[in-house]
């Protein structure tokens, strides 16, 4: 006899009281709420969520604008998001693969530099297209970029409490 869970499935909507938890985003607090899902007396469980490339590039951004550190499985998932294998992604921080692998696997407690350099490698190298203006302003910060030791004069002027750029004499 076979088993058929589309024939014994139950529809369920995630709710703010049960939201569905999404393991599969590769995060262990990730819960959705107004997606259709089904269980199964096999206990399958199978979601239909929509926009799921949107929702992980959400989640993503989520992630880059957090006030705290990340987490190791925060940095396996934007790895992941950036389609890079751990050895390439820990050339591309500068760390050693082994170091990554302790981050990632919570054995060793993110860096403060690693933590904002994966943050920022995320931003100019995500195909998101809701960051296009900050990875606008970066590549023009770094196209710009010159090795100098001289200091550029910085001159402001402040008009009802707001500070903006002096104008440039013709």
């Amino acid at each position: 006899m076979n088993h058929s869970c589309t024939q014994n499935r139950v529809e369920h909507i995630a709710s703010a009281e049960q939201p569905f938890h999404f393991v599969d985003s590769g995060l262990s607090y990730v819960f959705l709420v107004g997606i259709k899902y089904y269980t199964c007396e096999c206990g399958r469980i199978i979601a239909d969520i929509p926009a799921i490339k949107e929702l992980m590039q959400l989640i993503a951004r989520d992630l880059v604008e957090k006030p705290t550190s990340l987490t190791g499985e925060e940095i396996r998932f934007l790895r992941k998001r950036l389609g890079k294998k751990q050895a390439d992604f820990a050339h591309d921080l500068g760390i050693e693969p082994e170091t990554l692998n302790r981050y990632e696997n919570e054995k060793t407690p993110i860096s403060e530099t690693s933590d904002k350099l994966a943050r920022l490698y995320y931003l100019a190298f995500s195909t998101d297209q809701m960051l296009s203006q900050e990875r606008k302003a970066l590549e023009e910060i770094l196209a710009n970029w010159k090795s100098s030791r001289e200091s550029k004069k910085i001159t402001k002027i402040v008009t009802d409490n707001e500070w903006r750029d002096l104008p440039v004499a013709a």
